[in-house]
């Protein structure tokens, strides 16, 4: 009879146990963005990291995700996108295999005014991609190395250098790993990266391997720093005048107009700086 009783208990002390709900079992983050950098080596070729994006997201809710959870999973992963550099590689050697891709081919405006009034010398392209200002600078004269992660941006740049007649120093290297020297570079082309520019410790790093009066030119997305789900290559633009203030200031702009990266007006922050003798 106790036993019955027991077992009657039992059974309904069970059924009145709370069972897990759904965001209960929900993926932790890192097996989130182990899902998403599987997935990526396979995805269809796309021209823009956000392309890239949203097609993960139609796949989540495909396999049966809500909209909402979805979206709470793109949310975890733009974030670490900042942080982890080991999708970076996968996500453009696909870009750059687009034959529509999402951004200029022609070297970056802003870089073609500058150089106009300098006279060539040794400049590092950070972040090369296809080689697009790499090459230009070479046309003009200048002794050019470029560094980006991408086989596939490097292969192309080397292929564009050599069908203009030119040649480039090109490496397959990470930003970590990429030895900027000491007093090296007459010029630096920082456009659209998703590098720490506004980080005093980078910034300490590109100073020493610039060589006295040497420049660096930027250009990227411009949103403040708290601002949500914004682009990986994003700069504040008031963090980027404090990270240069030992830089004397040639040129800034904070302004809206067309992107290198999009076919659509966005805000975007350009500046020049020069490292004192």
């Amino acid at each position: 009879m106790r036993r019955r009783q027991f077992i009657a208990f039992f059974g309904f002390a069970v059924a009145l146990w709370p069972l897990p709900t759904r965001a209960q079992v929900q993926p932790s983050n890192e097996a989130i963005w182990q899902q998403f950098t599987e997935w990526l080596p396979g995805a269809p070729h796309v021209d823009a990291p956000t392309e890239l994006f949203n097609r993960y997201r139609s796949r989540l809710i495909a396999n049966g995700a809500s909209a909402a959870e979805a979206d709470q999973q793109l949310a975890i992963i733009r974030r670490l996108h900042h942080e982890r550099p080991d999708a970076w590689r996968v996500m453009f050697n696909n870009i750059y295999k687009s034959d529509t891709p999402g951004f200029t081919t022609q070297p970056n405006a802003l870089l073609v005014a500058i150089i106009e009034d300098l006279r060539p010398g040794r400049a590092l392209d950070i972040g090369m991609g296809q080689g697009r200002n790499s090459v230009f600078l070479a046309l003009k004269g200048w002794d050019v190395t470029g560094f980006d992660m991408s086989d596939e941006g490097i292969a192309i740049a080397q292929r564009n250098a050599a069908r203009a007649g030119v040649k480039l120093s090109a490496m397959r290297e990470t930003d970590e790993a990429f030895d900027y020297g000491a007093d090296q570079w007459d010029l630096i082309a920082f456009m659209y990266e998703p590098f720490p520019i506004t980080s005093a410790a980078y910034v300490d790093r590109l100073r020493k391997s610039l060589k006295p009066r040497g420049i660096i030119v930027i250009e990227s997305f411009g949103e403040e720093a708290a601002t949500p789900n914004q682009p990986s290559t994003a700069i504040d633009p008031g963090r980027l005048l404090n990270a240069f203030h030992e830089f004397r200031l040639l040129r800034f702009e904070d302004t809206v107009a067309l992107p290198d990266w999009g076919q659509t007006k966005r805000r975007l922050v350009r500046m020049v700086a020069e490292k004192r003798s």
